[in-house]
């Protein structure tokens, strides 16, 4: 454990006072002396000038490196550390990738791997009263002809967010290093937006560039997830995710409570047996394992069956199929579906 005082206060502000890792990712990312300036957050710059007899231009500097580095979040309350152990992960390895010390993603990852963080992640997001985060399609999976609702269609939570954009690294996957997916495709809007570009762990992109890293990450095979609810103003992130590393979908998929923590789409993918030639790539770009091969009456080669109550309807098999008609997503659930309550806490949610 840590020999200071002030690591181990903090680190029972996460929750984790008696946790190895914890003490060993705290001590790696401050001094003792900035672990106690944190203690003191949220204050004003002046009293934090005067307590420790600074000026207060050189109170700001110290806030925004700290900042840089993943320490500290923005509130209601003013500037102060993230409790949440998801949100201090979050902050630390979304930074840029200058202000991230070597092995933070290795210590961060004793704790989820060796510690059981993520079961308790699992576990607890499980116990929300309904999935905290939903799937939408990736762009370009859907029919030319469905209109989708603005809460569900990547282009249009981009165009309702224009004016503010921002682009990071995902934290999941900068820590993990479990996959070969890109980094740095994780969309943030407004107050999110503006944190970000504060920092400087994020930079600003235009809607059109935002779109392009979009379909940059459909095409990899990453699965699109946001807030879920249906009021557009709540929706100011897009992460792609995967399943080997992402800290929602993965605790999920560990404890099987994947429809508890991550609401599907309003679409299901279909398969058309007489266009499916049997090659059989879709499952493995499946991160839930919601598509099989099966031999099916009629047809030489098993073809691809679909398992309802695990597909997430993100397109990505659709999107990705080389056989030109033979997946489809089909629209099966109706508008209400997204809920108008959000489900659990904000720090859970990419904070």
């Amino acid at each position: 454990m840590s020999k200071s005082e002030n690591i181990h206060k903090l680190a029972e502000k996460n929750k984790k006072a008696d946790s190895p890792a914890m003490h060993k990712i705290l001590e790696l990312a401050m001094t003792d002396e900035e672990a106690g300036f944190i203690l003191d957050l949220p204050a004003s710059n002046a009293d934090l000038a005067a307590k420790y007899g600074m000026e207060v231009k050189a109170v700001e500097e110290k806030i925004l490196d700290l900042a840089r580095r993943g320490l500290l979040v923005s509130s209601r309350k003013g500037i102060r550390y993230p409790g949440a152990p998801a949100t201090l992960h979050d902050n630390i390895l979304a930074s840029a990738r200058e202000y991230i010390p070597p092995k933070m993603g290795e210590y961060w990852m004793e704790l989820y791997e060796g510690e059981g963080w993520a079961e308790e992640i699992g576990n607890g997001m499980a116990l929300f009263p309904g999935p905290a985060l939903r799937t939408i399609p990736i762009l370009d999976s859907t029919p030319p002809d469905r209109k989708l609702l603005p809460n569900e269609s990547i282009a249009r939570i981009i165009q309702a967010n224009k004016d503010l954009i921002s682009a990071r690294h995902c934290c999941c996957r900068t820590g993990a290093k479990k996959c070969d997916h890109p980094t740095e495709v994780c969309l943030q809007f407004t107050r999110r937006a503006e944190y970000d570009l504060y920092r400087g762990s994020g930079k600003k992109v235009s809607a059109d560039e935002a779109i392009a890293i979009a379909r940059e990450a459909g095409s990899s095979g990453l699965l699109p997830t946001v807030t879920n609810i249906s009021s557009m103003q709540s929706l100011d992130f897009i992460c792609f995710c995967c399943g080997c590393c992402c800290m929602v979908l993965d605790p999920a998929l560990r404890v099987g409570a994947v429809d508890k923590i991550l609401a599907p789409s309003r679409f299901l993918t279909k398969v058309d047996n007489d266009k499916c030639s049997g090659c059989e790539k879709c499952p493995k770009w499946c991160f839930v394992d919601a598509i099989e091969m099966q031999q099916v009456a009629g047809y030489e080669k098993p073809r691809a069956i679909i398992d309802p109550e695990k597909c997430l309807g993100c397109g990505v098999c659709v999107a990705r199929c080389p056989d030109e008609g033979a997946m489809v997503l089909e629209l099966v659930k109706p508008p209400e579906f997204v809920p108008e309550t959000l489900f659990g806490p904000s720090s859970i949610l990419h904070s």
